[in-house]
């Protein structure tokens, strides 16, 4: 069976535990506060992959949204507003006057129930549930995580339902530096998307995408980020580095894992990692406002890239496509796959 430890307690006074999964190649740590992924260990290199903190207490008080799941509607909604049935609903701006990842209802930032029954040695199987009057959004919303390794990936799935017509936009906030130190050099992303969101004011994508020719955002080919990040210091010096949405492609020559289409691929110096979805856009995030002790090490600036499977920020606003009709299931799927060069 699968470990399970405890990992510190919350402001609250509640317990949150750490649960671990491994196979040959992987040992991963997801914790039930937020349904987060804590731990991405690579056992072949002996390093980890992903970044994390050491306790339930840093992922309380710290701002990275480190390998949470976000949600119940992620990434930002313009004036914190949204008009639902011809009625305006106004929510607390945390960005500006934005309202980013759900602000207080944020189901990153709660408890989780873990489903033992369906919890092996290679599977973590948690649900939550937030009434509207929590979060604000209309009728109450019912998830599912699952998280499992299956040889060198992990599949992580979301199952959820509203109990009236609603929105739901969830995504895993986990971020990647495969190296275990320094920042996001000789990390060569290569991205399918040829069309990415530009932003109208304050980081809120126009309605229609642009295609990536001669942008800073033209990674089929593939480019080293921190290069990137250099190179393109003043397009993108208003948001210290990537923080935008791109239009999910598959990549030419990779291979379909659990039936969800590989769209992204990071390659470190002796690992490549394979980023798949079910979902129709991505946020690509360099960790450009990161600045704050981590496990082992400090996380500046740039120390991760988190891309982030999602319908389109501020989409509750724009085209629907997250919009969830009552009693309905859903389920979105994102996998991580991790080959050694």
């Amino acid at each position: 069976m699968m470990k399970v430890e405890s990992f510190g307690h919350l402001q609250t006074g509640q317990e949150a535990h750490v649960y671990t999964i491994e196979n040959e190649v992987l040992r991963v740590q997801i914790s039930n506060y937020g349904a987060t992924i804590v731990a991405v260990y690579d056992k072949v290199l002996q390093r980890h992959l992903a970044l994390g903190y050491d306790s339930a207490q840093d992922y309380e008080t710290k701002h990275g949204q480190l390998g949470a799941t976000v949600g119940r509607v992620a990434n930002r909604i313009a004036n914190a507003a949204y008009t639902w049935n011809g009625t305006v609903h106004q929510l607390t701006a945390n960005n500006g006057p934005n309202l980013l990842h759900s602000g207080k209802g944020n189901i990153g930032h709660r408890l989780w129930d873990a489903v033992e029954e369906n919890c092996s040695d290679t599977v973590v199987h948690l649900s939550h549930s937030i009434t509207s009057e929590e979060d604000g959004f209309p009728g109450d919303f019912y998830v599912e995580a699952v998280f499992r390794l299956v040889e060198q990936t992990l599949v992580v799935t979301y199952v959820y339902t509203t109990s009236e017509d609603s929105f739901v936009n969830l995504t895993n906030h986990v971020y990647f530096n495969l190296h275990g130190e320094g920042d996001l050099s000789n990390h060569v992303l290569e991205l399918g998307a040829h069309q990415y969101m530009p932003f109208g004011d304050h980081q809120i994508p126009q309605l229609e995408p642009a295609s990536v020719d001669g942008t800073p955002f033209d990674f089929r080919n593939g480019m080293d980020l921190q290069k990137a990040l250099e190179h393109y210091a003043d397009a993108l010096s208003q948001y210290k580095g990537y923080d935008h949405d791109f239009v999910t492609t598959p990549v030419e020559g990779s291979k379909t894992v659990d039936s969800v289409v590989p769209f992204a691929v990071l390659q470190g110096k002796d690992v490549t990692a394979v980023f798949h979805t079910d979902a129709p856009h991505f946020q690509v995030y360099t960790g450009n406002w990161l600045d704050e002790d981590g496990r082992e090490r400090h996380y500046g600036s740039h120390a991760g890239i988190a891309i982030e499977p999602q319908f389109v920020p501020n989409d509750i606003n724009m085209n629907g496509e997250s919009k969830t009709k009552a009693d309905t299931v859903y389920e979105r799927t994102i996998a991580y796959s991790f080959y050694h060069r």
